[in-house]
């Protein structure tokens, strides 16, 4: 997917009192949309739908609440979209390819080991910061069963994952951090494997299983494959 473009001092001064005036009306609406330019207009509605998703949910994303949000015509977003399962695959695939930026910024910021990137990276359903992006994603997972171009996204999200997961092994294994007793690619395989049950264990609040237990289970795990130096 193409990164956003950066907006021009004076689109962003444009911008930001448009989001302080009251909804547009038909000539208001026109008058943002000419101003835009075909990819930022796709991107604005793209990055609204986003931010719904992530506070409420996929399903609450629907193309009328993206008109309403982005104060745009409902039409404009049909022009961008040709279906409203392709605006939510391309939202999907774009809140985890920005979960995975932060991620990685974070690390470099906080200068984290690669260990603790891999939790990060893997077990996020017991964090209520992250904990969205677990929703999130066993959501998106659910769709994919019944519609086509979700489980494309789905795919296309775990490979991303999977690249993200084979790097910060790489990098552990690299730097002496650590050592891992199986291929970096399969290790990675079953990373995601494991971080999904896990999460969804979790996710049930069966009694006799709650954060302790999710704690413990995740680094017995990690355990298993990884060996600090």
């Amino acid at each position: 997917m193409k990164e956003s473009k950066r907006w021009t001092s004076v689109q962003l001064e444009f911008i930001v009192k448009l989001n302080t005036c009251p909804p547009f009306g038909e000539n208001e609406e026109k008058l943002l949309m000419s101003y835009l330019s075909h990819d930022e207009r796709r991107q604005m509605i793209l990055e609204t739908a986003v931010k719904i998703a992530f506070s409420e949910g996929l399903s609450a994303m629907t193309v009328r609440r993206i008109a309403q949000e982005a104060q745009s015509a409902i039409g404009q977003i049909h022009r961008h979209f040709s279906s409203a399962s392709e605006l939510k695959a391309e939202a999907f695939l774009l809140s985890v390819t920005q979960a995975l930026a932060l991620l990685n910024d974070d690390g470099k910021t906080e200068k984290v080991t690669c260990y603790q990137m891999l939790n990060w990276c893997l077990f996020t359903a017991h964090f209520d910061d992250t904990r969205h992006y677990s929703q999130l994603w066993k959501e998106a997972e659910v769709m994919s069963y019944h519609d086509e171009i979700m489980m494309n996204a789905f795919r296309a999200a775990t490979k991303m994952w999977h690249n993200s997961l084979v790097t910060i092994l790489e990098k552990g294994i690299s730097s002496g951090e650590f050592s891992c007793n199986r291929s970096v690619d399969s290790a990675a395989w079953d990373f995601i494997s494991f971080s999904h049950g896990l999460d969804g264990i979790y996710n049930l609040k069966v009694d006799g299983f709650g954060e302790s237990e999710y704690i413990r289970h995740a680094e017995s795990f990690l355990e298993n494959y990884i060996k600090i130096k």
